[in-house]
């Protein structure tokens, strides 16, 4: 996405913030705590608006799977670290939630980590591995379907959780 899409609206505007700490491993959903001017982050921080996936794209940010969907945004706009990647659907052939369960995938993870550069403790994901990945890309109903289902499936994990986390306490 491109920043031009906001840069009309008057810099007072109030904008969600999400720095790298506030984006979650492994969950689609994040809180955007923070709040600030578009003054504040027009030039230095990366945009994103409502129902656009962050992707992590930074060591060991990626590799952990940091990533989530944009939701809940002050004014349906936001900006965070220079570190993310954005990715936004095209509504007539994905939908968002499909490629964050797409980049959260470890097949993505562990191929993406042989296409990162730079050194050491820096490296980075390269845009040409997300941009040239082969998303999947059933019918808009049957990616529907299979959300649901894993959005079912989560929840029962995390009762699971909740739920293994009191016995443990008990015992």
């Amino acid at each position: 996405p491109k920043k031009s899409e906001v840069k009309d609206l008057p810099l007072e505007t109030a904008v969600s913030f999400v720095p790298m700490a506030d984006l979650n491993e492994h969950q689609i959903h994040f809180d955007a705590r923070q709040t600030k001017k578009l003054s504040e982050v027009y030039s230095s921080y990366t945009y994103f608006r409502e129902n656009d996936v962050l992707l992590a794209r930074v060591t060991p940010c990626f590799e952990n799977g940091k990533s989530g969907l944009a939701r809940g945004l002050v004014n349906k706009i936001g900006f965070g670290s220079s570190e993310y990647f954005v990715l936004r659907a095209k509504e007539d052939l994905v939908l968002p939630e499909w490629i964050y369960y797409t980049i959260s995938n470890i097949s993505f993870i562990t191929s993406g980590q042989k296409h990162m550069t730079g050194t050491g403790g820096l490296q980075r994901l390269t845009k040409d591995y997300v941009i040239s990945y082969k998303l999947p890309l059933p019918k808009l109903e049957e990616q529907a379907t299979i959300i649901k289902e894993i959005n079912e499936e989560m929840l029962i994990v995390e009762q699971n959780r909740r739920f293994i986390s009191r016995f443990e306490q008990k015992i």
